[in-house]
């Protein structure tokens, strides 16, 4: 297999919950960045917070970001895939059913509303889907995202790579949970650090050993040695 670019998954994959940089991934990143290949980020983050990570780590000037709902390409250009609309009724219909919903503060956000993971989400799934309200919770294990059905990581990274121009067989992704699986669908290889469930485990082409950081690099050391 000829691979041309590698998408690394942020919360979970090179960086802890809590939102502390591996390094051991950070200098990984560089390495593949010398050898020529494009390498950038998909998460859940917000767009600045996402593509302004990417730049200090010297990848790919392109971000995926909020799940997909937003492509950013520069400070400036961004492709915006949703709006915040539904997800802002999503957050009313949801706070008025369990007490515990707060949001995350976070970063600011264009196409989704960021909670805490403190009520369940399958329940409060049900209740949007019985309102009609066209919202999927993702779980990011970084926090719950109310985000607009039929938006994805992987809809989004599509374009990015096209206007790449790399072709997803041509792409490998490295990712921690649902809301990677989008992207493992897509793309030619795919990879799980260990901190990732069995569910999204049972998506991809390899499963890492070790968990957050040092399970990206070892995904990287695979398939370096693997197919080089």
């Amino acid at each position: 297999m000829k691979f041309k670019a590698f998408v690394f998954d942020i919360d979970g994959t090179i960086c802890n919950y809590e939102g502390l940089l591996n390094l051991s991934a950070a200098h990984t990143i560089r390495w593949l960045r010398r050898l020529g290949y494009e390498v950038f980020l998909a998460s859940g983050r917000g767009p600045w917070d996402t593509f302004y990570l990417g730049v200090f780590l010297g990848c790919t000037k392109i971000a995926v970001c909020e799940n997909g709902g937003v492509l950013m390409t520069s400070p400036s250009d961004f492709r915006l895939y949703s709006d915040k609309s539904k997800s802002l009724e999503a957050y009313d219909i949801l706070s008025s059913k369990f007490q515990e919903v707060k949001v995350k503060p976070v970063s600011a956000r264009l196409t989704e509303v960021v909670l805490l993971r403190t009520f369940d989400s399958n329940q409060g799934q049900k209740i949007l889907d019985e309102a009609s309200v066209p919202i999927k919770i993702l779980d990011s294990k970084f926090a719950y995202h109310l985000t607009r059905k039929g938006i994805s990581k992987g809809g989004a990274l599509k374009d990015a790579l096209e206007i790449l121009e790399i072709s997803p067989d041509e792409t490998i992704v490295i990712g921690d949970s649902d809301t990677d699986v989008s992207m493992f669908d897509l793309c030619g290889y795919s990879a799980a650090v260990a901190n990732a469930t069995d569910e999204v485990k049972s998506k991809v082409d390899y499963i890492c050993k070790q968990e957050i950081g040092d399970g990206a690099v070892e995904a990287v050391e695979h398939v370096v040695k693997e197919f080089a």
